[in-house]
């Protein structure tokens, strides 16, 4: 997982492309996570970004590079805040139950957030672009969970049987179905119960014992504060974009 700078970039400080790109993105982002990516319009996103039409066809030039775009930049706006809630815990157990709080909280905050991902998966079967970013954006979230996972069985603490890459597969199944839960019945499934679903089956699947696990939830319980996520704005776009594409 890429490990970012500590230092953000602020909005004032970066060139003008690169801050009105940002504004720009952070508009769509919000316009595609509330609306929906069919029905999401040019108009709509320039008004919720502060900008003119004119302005968002002169950087992006048509709507579907645009939502490519805004897609690609939450792929790197990810990696980069995941890399940085994390970016302290050493053991690997603890990284894995870390990041189940991640998928379940987020590592930007802002509303509709399951919504959001949810149109790229079911945009990326009518379109190629957005069916590559998807497939990046799973590989992202897959990999720092079965390199956790590969070093568990390197020190013999998963059983015998266990396959990282399977293992791997099915915490990124579950998180996808609850997330469906939790848009289509919220009622029922709570993030709060999201998150205690994936805990119990990493518990059961990786063979540990309870009361380990209990000590790393509660670990991360203790730095809950420094876990949270930041708000989604143009100055974590703009950083985001300013790094480079997620590796």
């Amino acid at each position: 997982m890429t490990i970012a700078p500590e230092d953000p970039a602020r909005l004032n400080e970066v060139d003008l492309t690169t801050r009105r790109r940002a504004e720009i993105l952070t508009g769509s982002i919000r316009v595609i996570a509330r609306d929906g990516v069919v029905a999401a319009k040019l108009k709509d996103i320039a008004r919720e970004s502060g900008v003119s039409l004119g302005l968002i066809q002169h950087y992006f030039d048509t709507r579907e590079n645009l939502v490519d775009a805004t897609f690609e930049v939450m792929m790197r706006v990810i990696s980069r805040e995941s890399a940085l809630r994390v970016r302290t815990i050493e053991d690997p157990l603890q990284f894995i139950y870390a990041l189940n709080s991640q998928h379940v909280f987020g590592s930007v905050a802002f509303p509709e957030r399951w919504g959001f991902w949810s149109e790229l998966w079911s945009g990326s079967g009518r379109s190629g672009p957005l069916r590559t970013v998807a497939s990046q954006v799973y590989e992202l979230w897959a990999r720092p969970l079965e390199e956790a996972l590969g070093q568990l069985a390197e020190s013999h603490r998963l059983p015998a049987s266990a396959d990282p890459h399977r293992l791997t597969a099915g915490i990124l199944a579950l998180m996808d179905g609850l997330s469906i839960r939790t848009l289509a019945d919220p009622d029922v499934v709570s993030p709060e119960f999201m998150l205690e679903v994936l805990n119990d089956w990493v518990t059961v699947q990786l063979g540990v014992d309870p009361a380990e696990a209990r000590l790393h939830l509660t670990e991360l319980e203790r730095h809950r504060d420094a876990m949270q996520p930041r708000a989604l704005t143009p100055e974590v776009v703009a950083e985001a974009l300013l790094e480079g594409p997620a590796t």
